[in-house]
């Protein structure tokens, strides 16, 4: 007899358990280090009071794809504000990054396409490669070299698109983009930068590692993610009238997805306003940052090459890993704890995110508890 489907549901989900890697939605906890609201923007009094204005003005929904009846001209001024602020010729709001990435990949990745891509790309990058044609090239990590390699391998007349991130985001490490313009130009590749944990935090305003090393006019699209240093939702996609043009018109997450309501895009801006205006935010986490990145690798523990407001801590294995988070808890603090598939195996860590919300004694005592853990081993 033929196993029935809930059989062999009930099989994966038990090896996932004996793996140690089955999660489930937990609550967090004491002082709350697991999130990416970097800014401490999402409880701002001005943006919520803002959002909440625009949604009893404009409705709770936008009632339809842009295409398709649910275009609003408050979404076409928010963009032509974004593109202003970013300095580009046009830009495009999604409902959220990953939706982006969807859209973007599998838009630009036809049967001649060759897609170059960071071995430690974001699951929404490589699943818009799965929704396309392309051939799939992934680089070593940060390695503009073996980047190089692979492009010299493609066609010459192929399209070839290479996609990135700024800052990894289970690593805190910045990528390193002007080599990467560099072969981009070589090469006549397009070069796209998501920039989901570095819009906010880095750069002159907040605008990024792009803007930071000053390569606006070199890197021809770029994706800023608002649910996360800027505390609200939706994403936008920064680039050449051209290449927005071709994105309304063969990014299927946009063309066949409900647009994010028009309050929501009114939040995206105000949180872009208060942002830049509040430097002091973004001052203070990278400060606290630092000071916490130097205590903890003193004392013993694996940042990698982190130099952001993300701050893994590798402990290797999912059961060590898994230690150390149950006794952060115990002492008050909640830290998200990474595992495989998410991260490659034998690289289970705690991810620690420093936000503005948090108080430098925050910062202070979860570095002693880590120590405390490292001596009580």
């Amino acid at each position: 007899m033929q196993p029935n489907f809930e059989a062999i549901i009930v099989s994966k989900l038990a090896e996932k358990q004996k793996q140690g890697l089955l999660r489930s939605l937990s609550l967090p906890s004491g002082v709350d280090f697991s999130n990416n609201d970097y800014l401490g923007l999402a409880g701002h009094f001005e943006i919520a009071k803002t959002a909440a204005d625009a949604y009893v003005k404009l409705g709770a929904g936008s009632k339809g794809s842009r295409l398709l009846g649910g275009n609003n001209k408050i979404f076409e001024e928010t963009e032509k504000w974004f593109a202003n602020w970013k300095g580009t010729e046009a830009a495009l709001i999604f409902n959220c990054g990953y939706s982006a990435n969807l859209g973007i990949i599998s838009a630009f990745c036809g049967i001649k396409t060759h897609l170059f891509c960071d071995r430690l790309s974001h699951a929404s990058i490589l699943d818009g490669y799965a929704m396309s044609n392309g051939k799939l090239h992934r680089f070593k990590h940060n390695n503009p070299a073996d980047l190089e390699n692979a492009l010299q391998k493609a066609e010459a007349d192929s399209f070839k698109l290479i996609a990135v991130e700024a800052v990894y985001s289970m690593d805190g490490d910045v990528a390193p983009l002007k080599e990467y313009a560099d072969l981009a130009e070589k090469y006549g590749a397009m070069l796209y930068v998501d920039e989901a944990h570095s819009d906010g935090v880095l750069g002159p305003g907040g605008k990024g590692l792009v803007a930071q090393l000053g390569l606006e006019n070199r890197i021809h699209l770029s994706l800023t993610t608002f649910g996360k240093a800027y505390g609200t939702m939706g994403a936008c996609v920064f680039g050449s009238k051209l290449l927005i043009d071709y994105l309304q018109n063969h990014a299927r997450s946009f063309i066949y997805s409900t647009a994010i309501s028009p309050g929501a895009v009114v939040a995206m801006q105000k949180a872009v306003e208060v942002a830049t205006r509040e430097s002091f935010r973004r001052e203070s986490v990278l400060k606290m940052s630092a000071n916490f990145r130097q205590k903890i690798t003193e004392a013993g523990y694996d940042c990698l090459q982190s130099e952001t407001q993300i701050v893994p801590i590798v402990l290797g294995t999912v059961e060590k890993t898994k230690k150390c988070h149950a006794f952060l808890l115990e002492n008050g603090f909640y830290a998200a704890c990474i595992r495989p598939p998410t991260v490659p195996n034998g690289t289970a860590r705690l991810r620690i995110n420093i936000t503005a919300a948090h108080k430098e004694t925050d910062i202070e005592s979860l570095a002693e508890t880590l120590i405390l853990y490292i001596h009580s081993l």
